[in-house]
């Protein structure tokens, strides 16, 4: 991936080693040898290889966790972090029923993810970092735990233009993580700021919300704007992948404590 961070850009292309899609993404900077193109299989996992070591922030019932541990195969690991114990609970039994060994499922907030420094090649996040409290400690937790040269891929939503917070809050009953929806210059932000210097948006998607919802809260030409795919207004799904640097100077090190001031 050779694109600075950048701001939002309609049909942007990655100009990297990832595949991206509306369900996510699949990234990898290691070994050459890079599965092919598979039809079947969802474009999250589309570059996933054998031996990864992969975490997924908010891992939910596990379905996601599973599905990679079985593409990475029995020499990488998957570890899917999510603070609802029956999450956990349901995705263990999950996993041990379809006798899937390359999984561990951990119990934790994400903000403080149990995960050692630097392992994985890859962290996935999707509609997880807009339910957070405090979202820069998570970018930072995401870059603590990724490997250097090692992906972040994070699906959720952003805004271009402010709308109306009855919207936000009706649009957030179909999709929880719309009610944290910011700017995109301020979602970018947080992991410019923690540190990834390289990457950007790789996929926009413009989020088509029921007229009847639309109607409540704007006016018909508003609704129009809203329903047009080259209009800046509404709310979008981004898929967005950084990449850690190589190596740390003293503003990019996870274990700096002044990294953040000023």
């Amino acid at each position: 991936m050779q694109t600075e961070i950048k701001t939002i850009q309609r049909n942007d292309t990655p100009e990297s080693a990832c595949a991206c899609g509306s369900g996510g993404c699949g990234c990898h900077s290691g070994s050459p040898q890079q599965r092919e193109f598979d039809a079947n299989l969802p474009d999250r996992f589309q570059l996933l290889q054998e031996g990864d070591q992969v975490v997924e922030f908010g891992s939910g019932m596990g379905n996601d966790c599973l599905s990679a541990a079985t593409l990475i195969g029995p020499s990488g690991k998957v570890i899917g972090i999510d603070f609802s114990e029956a999450n956990i609970a349901t995705s263990r039994a999950v996993a041990d029923a379809r006798d899937i060994t390359n999984v561990e499922f951990r119990f934790g907030d994400v903000s403080e993810a149990p995960v050692t420094d630097e392992w994985a090649d890859v962290i996935y996040s999707t509609c997880v970092f807009n339910l957070q409290s405090n979202k820069q400690k998570v970018a930072d937790e995401m870059y603590r735990v990724v490997k250097h040269t090692g992906y972040v891929c994070v699906n959720d939503f952003v805004l271009l233009n402010d709308i109306p917070d009855g919207l936000r809050s009706d649009a957030a009953e179909l999709m929880g993580c719309i009610a944290g929806a910011e700017k995109v210059s301020d979602f970018m932000a947080y992991f410019k700021k923690t540190g990834f210097s390289k990457g950007g948006v790789v996929e926009v998607n413009k989020v088509k919300l029921p007229d009847e919802l639309l109607e409540k809260h704007l006016s018909p030409e508003q609704v129009a704007s809203y329903n047009d795919i080259d209009s800046d207004d509404g709310i979008f799904s981004v898929t967005l992948v950084v990449e850690k640097p190589e190596t740390c100077n003293a503003e990019t090190c996870c274990h700096n404590p002044d990294k953040h001031k000023g």
